[in-house]
């Protein structure tokens, strides 16, 4: 298991790895957290979203509360306003958070559009400020990219979900997850940091998480969030099981191994379902988390995020 500290693991290998029990489970998650440690450091990163515009999405996403095609009950909202945006983001630098992202519904901002110009209008008047700026706005064009990119944007968002061989099957057949990748590649091709994961728990294989994980390491994404999908009610998904603790915390280990100097991030699920384990999960490793909520899921208190984002730094003797 320590040869994966120094050399690349091929995928299957990684995918014999969801299969460990016992002892050999606990040496994947040391062997993880060594590999943490050697390639990225003892930093947690924090980061903090506002879902800015909610609802309504032309989308089909069988996990998502925002899509049009589902009946859940949630309350739609257009953008918010430059000052709204500007209020959450200054929460966001109080409690320490090294990036804020504004995430909208919908398939993709126009370019050309009122609302395409709020965004680079809120981060033409934020760009100063002790905080990095992130959009998770849909599909990206190259020209989009680099106007946002002008206006100070420094990342951009967007989830691959799940394996290329089974999106259409698992997430959406409005779309395709190569909207995504183009999307992604013309962040990179700008210059942008890119933040893309997916979900975990929505029956998918371990074929296919491995799959997902060597998809982003191709696109050389820098940060890499872990969903855990915490069936709503309307949805597609809705009398889906939570999935195991184990596998999720397998998960977040062999991505690990595989995506050795990204971040890997912690965020949807990890209150609700990881609940005790959440600790774990840094040590098996995560380095990243997000804090102050999600978009139709709350998250818990900034105080007891900050308890925890102190305890791991104890653990990791910093």
């Amino acid at each position: 298991m320590d040869k994966y500290i120094l050399q690349d693991i091929t995928k299957d290998d990684a995918i014999d790895l969801f299969s460990l029990k016992g002892s050999k489970l606990m040496d994947l998650y040391s062997v993880a957290n060594k590999v943490r440690e050697k390639y990225c450091g003892n930093e947690l990163y924090t980061c903090t979203i506002s879902n800015a515009k909610c609802g309504i999405c032309e989308e089909n996403c069988k996990f998502c509360a925002q899509s049009s095609h589902y009946n859940t009950k949630i309350e739609a909202y257009g953008l918010k306003t430059v000052e709204e945006l500007t209020k959450e983001l200054d929460i966001a630098v109080e409690i320490g958070s090294e990036n804020f992202g504004i995430v909208t519904s919908g398939s993709t901002i126009n370019i050309n559009s009122i609302e395409f110009e709020k965004l680079k209008e809120f981060y033409k008047e934020n760009n100063k400020k002790n905080i990095k700026s992130c959009a998770s706005i849909g599909y990206l064009t190259y020209e989009a990219a680099i106007s946002l990119k002008e206006s100070g944007l420094t990342r951009y968002h967007n989830n691959l979900q799940t394996s290329v061989e089974s999106y259409r099957d698992i997430v959406a057949t409005t779309h395709s997850i190569n909207d995504r990748i183009n999307s992604i590649k013309n962040a990179k091709k700008a210059g942008l940091k890119v933040c893309s994961g997916g979900i975990i728990g929505m029956g998918e294989t371990d074929r296919d998480l491995v799959s997902m994980a060597f998809t982003l390491k191709e696109l050389d994404v820098d940060c890499i969030p872990i969903n855990i999908l915490n069936p709503i009610k309307g949805t597609p998904f809705e009398n889906y099981n939570i999935e195991s603790i184990e596998r999720i915390l397998k998960m977040i280990a062999i991505y690990r191994l595989i995506l050795k100097d990204k971040n890997i991030k912690i965020t949807a699920g990890r209150e609700s379902i990881l609940k005790d384990f959440m600790g774990m999960a840094f040590m098996c490793g995560a380095n990243s988390l997000m804090i102050g909520g999600y978009l139709t899921i709350k998250g818990r208190s900034i105080e007891e995020d900050k308890k925890l984002v102190n305890d791991i730094k104890k653990m990791w003797g910093i």
